[in-house]
C-alpha cells in the first residue's frame, strides 16, 4: 500500500509534459496558418487582406454614402460608422482600375472593409467579399514586382502560383491621411 501511494505521489509531482496520456492522445500541434479575407478586386477573386488588419466588414446601401465634391476619384465620400464619420475609398479606383460606379451592373449594396492605422480608419469599398482563408506561411512570398505600378505600393506579399495578392492595409490608410 505504501509503495502504491509513493508511486502516485511521484507521478503527480512530475512535469505534466512527461506524464503518460491515459487515452493515448498526442497534443494538438499549434496552428501556424494565417487568416486572410479574400475579396473581389477588378473582377478577380485573388486579393487578400490580413484578418488582423480588419476592424469590421459591413454592407451599405448606396444612399448611405454621402458624396463629397472635389475630392480624389478614389474617394467615394463618407458614411456614418459607429456614430463617427468614416471616409470611403473605392479600392478599384485607387489601384488604377475602373471605379466601381462605372462598372455594369451598378452596385446596389457595396461591401465596406474597415481598416485602421493607429487612430485613423478608412472604409475600403469593394464589389464583394468571398471568404476567410487559412494560409500556410510557407506559401506566402515577398515577390511584388509582377504587379502594375498603381497596385505595387499597396502589396506586401503574394501567394505562390498566383493564388492571390496580399495588400498592406496600413499603406492604404496612410495614402489618405
Amino acid at each position: 500500500m505504501v509503495s502504491v501511494m509513493s508511486e502516485l505521489l511521484q507521478l503527480s509531482s512530475e512535469d505534466a509534459t512527461t506524464q503518460i496520456d491515459p487515452l493515448g492522445l498526442e497534443p494538438i500541434p499549434d496552428d501556424t496558418r494565417q487568416r486572410f479575407l479574400r475579396f473581389k478586386l477588378a473582377e478577380e477573386n485573388r486579393t487578400l487582406l490580413p484578418l488582423q488588419d480588419i476592424t469590421e466588414v459591413l454592407q451599405l446601401a448606396t444612399v448611405e454614402i454621402l458624396p463629397i465634391p472635389d475630392i480624389s476619384e478614389s474617394m467615394l465620400g463618407v458614411c456614418n460608422w459607429r456614430g463617427e464619420i468614416l471616409w470611403l475609398a473605392d479600392l478599384n479606383a485607387l489601384v488604377g482600375n475602373s471605379p466601381l460606379w462605372q462598372q455594369v451592373p451598378l452596385l446596389d449594396r457595396p461591401v465596406v472593409i474597415v481598416v485602421q492605422s493607429t487612430q485613423k480608419a478608412i472604409g475600403l469599398v469593394v464589389q464583394q467579399v468571398d471568404d476567410v482563408e487559412l494560409i500556410e506561411p510557407e506559401s506566402i512570398h515577398q515577390q511584388t514586382d509582377l504587379y502594375s505600378p498603381a497596385l505595387a505600393p499597396y502589396i506586401t506579399e503574394s501567394l505562390s502560383e498566383h493564388e492571390g495578392t496580399v495588400l498592406n492595409a496600413i499603406a492604404i490608410v496612410e495614402q489618405f491621411f
